[in-house]
């Protein structure tokens, strides 16, 4: 396949795409994004993804360059230029900005469109076997984790440090309470009861966090939403990190300290309904 790039609607191979310099996502990080993976063609869980990706510009207050039905449509362009071919894995990148105009702080006038970008590229493998290892990073970020901002520079720094440490996830946390990974939801195993912190202005609204709960509704596993302090964590059952690129993933290790990996049977039932949901829809088979 060919790795595909979009910027308002001018689309070609990605290296021959140029983003104007003052497109406020440079200047600003002003802007939303949200990222889809794909298989044989076709892409899983695209609504939900299309909508927080809408809810997310509705909340920063940018007017989408197009509706919803011209952006599946120039998806649909996009994936056509990459020539994806069966059995072959791919992302999709959605970004938006609040407009290409001279630097200012305030917003643009209204005359000022804002942009849309994507990409359309090889989506490589995830391991599923090994479990992940984790290091705790204090939560620094802004009061608006709920949104999918451009404003990332506390995630990357996170995710640093974590690969320094040997590590694959951050845990953040705001005191004693954890919030979420820097790239992932964070849930937890506790007798039998799936437990996750509440969704609030200090969590994004993960898709994967989602379709677990479903899941485990659907399961008849009990569920738990509110607080879930760090020692909590390093006593549960299971500690399960959910993102869009892992998907479900177990942890054994956080700050090089052991933990979970005491309820295999209840991971596993749980993960085996979301990769039947993941091979439904795309006819990826995840074992």
């Amino acid at each position: 396949m060919k790795s595909i790039g979009y910027y308002c609607g001018e689309a070609g191979e990605l290296d021959s795409l140029r983003i104007p310099m003052q497109d406020r996502a440079m200047f600003f990080g002003d802007g939303v994004y949200d990222f889809v993976f794909g298989y044989n063609g076709k892409l899983f869980a695209l609504a939900d993804h299309v909508e927080r990706f809408y809810r997310s510009m509705s909340r920063i207050e940018i007017r989408p360059y197009c509706d919803r039905e011209t952006l599946y449509q120039e998806i649909e362009r996009c994936m056509a230029l990459a020539d994806l071919q069966e059995g072959e894995g791919f992302q999709l990148y959605l970004q938006a900005s609040r407009g290409n105009c001279p630097r200012n702080h305030i917003f643009p006038p209204e005359s000022v469109s804002s942009t849309l970008l994507m990409t359309v590229k090889p989506f490589k493998d995830p391991n599923f076997r090994d479990p992940l290892k984790l290091v705790t990073v204090e939560d620094t970020r802004f009061f608006h984790c709920d949104i999918k901002t451009l404003n990332l520079l506390p995630n990357v720094m996170a995710a640093e440090k974590a690969e320094k440490a040997g590590c694959q996830e951050a845990v953040f946390h705001r005191g004693d309470n954890v919030t979420e990974c820097a790239h992932s939801a964070l849930v937890i195993l506790k007798d039998g009861t799936l437990m996750a912190p509440p969704l609030n202005e200090l969590i994004l609204p993960s898709i994967s966090r989602a379709h677990v709960m479903q899941i485990c509704e659907e399961e008849g596993i009990p569920t738990d939403i509110r607080p879930i302090s760090l020692q909590e964590v390093r006593e549960a059952d299971e500690v399960i990190v959910l993102s869009t690129s892992k998907l479900i993933a177990r942890a054994d290790t956080l700050d090089g300290a052991p933990v979970g990996m005491k309820d295999a049977d209840t991971f596993f039932r749980i993960r085996q309904k979301y990769f039947r949901r993941v091979l439904d829809e795309t006819g990826y088979h995840l074992g």
